[in-house]
């Protein structure tokens, strides 16, 4: 018990119940899906969801109200591991009580939902409810979107002592700030999150989707997470203008929140932002090579092959993950794509990833380290849109890099050992541990998620979290210096 006193227990307690809430009206959209197509079963679990939610939230937040602030930087980090641990626990109760998932099962499929991973271990999506799905797809918007934002929100009369819980959630190095107060930039995240999500529906619904089709998948693409109603993913949407729309909305959702507020502030320098110049430019250059190695092949549909050059290329840069299986005989780039699976998309964006920002930096320290080799005593800073990237920064991104690799290739190690191909090995621990999920099957034959044994599927849940977290948040849980420092 001393080490747990040494942690603010109320303030942790207090936003675990903030988040039980939270879950509780996730349950309502669901329940009017299920009235509606006379789901009665749902009805029923819907209901008791809300209001064990409900009274166990509330019930949090009343006996902890007297929590104390400013939060550290330390229970931030505490704090947000285990919201993240904690929340998708909880947020497995309306699959377990639908009789059709089993405990591992429940848990898994949760937790890819709110670390927007999308993988999933349904076989069939046809057998499962409607509003289960429309559940599900809204795990993935929230996790999208992020407990810390819902967090300041909320606490809006307080939210200046929140930094760290942001700093904690959001550990990216491109965290501008723009307005002076935390929830005004909390509040414009939500806002351009919003107007996606709500620009997706309309834009879907205006093709070949109907409205639960639209809304499920609006929620999955702009959140990044790549959940589908449909067992053949977005390749059960043949036409065109469905899948121009789903690419359009995936590169936008891969563009930093913070380049959307300037440039509805009329800000146009932002466009000049190095990451977005390379997020577009590594899209266009690799959708090209692409289309040339179609035509080598001798598939000379131009039009065709730009289309799913484009597609694939921004789904797994922006880490959503969907798939069209148009790919799946291709080694050539479904090799791409896995080194692909590697960069993930902008930083403070809802993709994941080592996040293109990260790997610009590493490449212009690589470059300024190589030119010291032969002139020892010149001064060459790394700079990152013309401005010096400081020594702190750029130890911080260096070492983000080197867990990130040590952690994909332990999950490869502990896949492997698990009785899993190799090759399977590594397609799984990049594509969860990047968030990426549903994307693989277009490249293992066969592969069903559902296959995979229950020590297999822990390893992919921690990487699903750890990849979420951004590594930093996640490790902080297992530090007992951490814990017990004052």
């Amino acid at each position: 018990m001393r080490l747990f006193n040494r942690i603010n227990r109320k303030l942790i307690a207090y936003l675990l119940g903030l988040q039980i809430v939270v879950l509780s009206a996730m349950c309502l959209l669901p329940m009017v899906f299920s009235i509606y197509y006379n789901e009665s079963l749902q009805i029923r679990n819907f209901i008791l969801c809300f209001l064990v939610f409900l009274l166990l939230g509330g019930g949090l937040l009343y006996a902890n109200k007297d929590f104390h602030l400013p939060v550290s930087k330390k229970d931030g980090q505490i704090a947000v591991g285990l919201l993240w641990l904690f929340i998708p626990l909880f947020g497995a109760l309306p699959y377990l009580l639908t009789q059709k998932f089993s405990f591992n099962e429940a848990v898994f499929e949760s937790f890819s939902g709110f670390t927007t991973t999308g993988s999933t271990i349904i076989k069939d999506l046809s057998i499962v409810p409607k509003s289960l799905l429309v559940y599900r797809a809204l795990t993935q918007w929230v996790g999208g979107l992020g407990f810390a934002v819902v967090i300041i929100l909320t606490l809006k009369g307080r939210a200046g002592l929140m930094m760290n819980i942001f700093n904690a959630e959001f550990s990216s190095v491109y965290k501008n700030r723009m307005y002076p107060h935390l929830s005004d930039v909390a509040l414009r995240i939500l806002l351009v999150y919003s107007s996606l999500t709500l620009l997706c529906f309309l834009l879907l619904n205006m093709g070949s989707m109907n409205i639960f089709q639209s809304l499920c998948h609006s929620f999955s693409t702009i959140a990044t997470g790549g959940f589908s109603t449909e067992n053949s993913n977005i390749g059960a949407f043949a036409d065109s203008y469905t899948i121009n729309i789903i690419t359009l909305m995936m590169f936008l959702s891969g563009i930093s929140y913070f380049v959307f507020v300037r440039v509805f502030r009329f800000d146009f320098k932002v466009l000049k932002d190095n990451q977005l110049c390379a997020y577009i430019l590594g899209i266009v250059g690799v959708s090209a090579v692409f289309v040339l190695y179609s035509f080598y092949k001798g598939d000379s549909n131009l039009l065709l092959n730009i289309r799913n050059a484009l597609f694939y290329v921004v789904s797994i840069l922006s880490t959503t993950g969907y798939d069209i299986q148009s790919y799946g005989n291709h080694i050539f780039i479904s090799t791409v794509l896995i080194f692909l699976m590697f960069i993930g998309g902008c930083s403070a964006s809802s993709a994941s990833g080592l996040k293109i920002i990260r790997i610009i930096q590493i490449a212009r320290y690589g470059k300024v380290s190589m030119s010291k080799i032969f002139h020892p005593h010149a001064i060459l800073p790394v700079k990152y849109n013309g401005k010096t990237v400081s020594d702190e920064e750029m130890k911080n991104t260096l070492s983000f890099f080197f867990l990130y690799v040590v952690i994909f290739v332990a999950g490869v190690f502990l896949l492997s050992c698990l009785g899993n191909a190799f090759d399977v090995s590594i397609t799984l621990s990049i594509a969860n541990l990047g968030n990426i999920g549903p994307v693989v099957g277009g490249y293992l034959k066969d592969f069903s998620y559902a296959c995979l044994n229950i020590p297999s599927q822990i390893i992919l849940i921690l990487l699903m979290v750890i990849g979420r977290l951004e590594i930093f948040a996640f490790f902080a849980l297992l530090s007992t210096s951490l814990w017990r420092k004052n």
